[in-house]
């Protein structure tokens, strides 16, 4: 069977966070709840990351994960900096999940969604091959 792709959160990186949160089949639905927070284009935590990055001093770090995909997760840290504790909040309610582990499954899948983000937006910008 193959995977419909309609966001940026790909099989993999959905993978993961059901691997994070021990959620196999996407039962907690933290990666729909993230892909419809900034998975998608006009996604209202776009601009919201990106406000709480440049708050915070850590565009150089969105720019990497724009760049190249990220090896290693987010730190706990970056995450709880770059999403609203709100958002967090709203996230562990949704999916039931504690709020640590809503962090640690995104800390697993946000810098996969900026890269893919990033790459969506160079490929509409590309000139068609002739």
């Amino acid at each position: 069977m193959t995977r419909k792709m309609d966001d940026n959160l790909p099989g993999a990186l959905n993978d993961a966070v059901d691997f994070v949160t021990r959620a196999h089949k996407d039962n907690s639905g933290l990666a729909s709840a993230v892909s419809e927070y900034m998975g998608k284009e006009g996604a209202p935590g776009i601009p919201e990351v990106r406000g709480c990055a440049h708050a915070a001093g850590l565009d150089d770090l969105l720019q990497g994960w724009r760049d190249a995909i990220s090896k290693t997760p987010a730190t706990e840290a970056d995450i709880k900096t770059l999403i609203p504790q709100d958002v967090i909040s709203r996230f562990s309610k949704e999916t039931g999940l504690s709020p640590d582990a809503v962090v640690s499954g995104l800390a697993s899948v946000v810098p996969g969604i900026v890269y893919r983000n990033a790459r969506q937006v160079q490929d509409r910008q590309k000139p068609p091959a002739l």
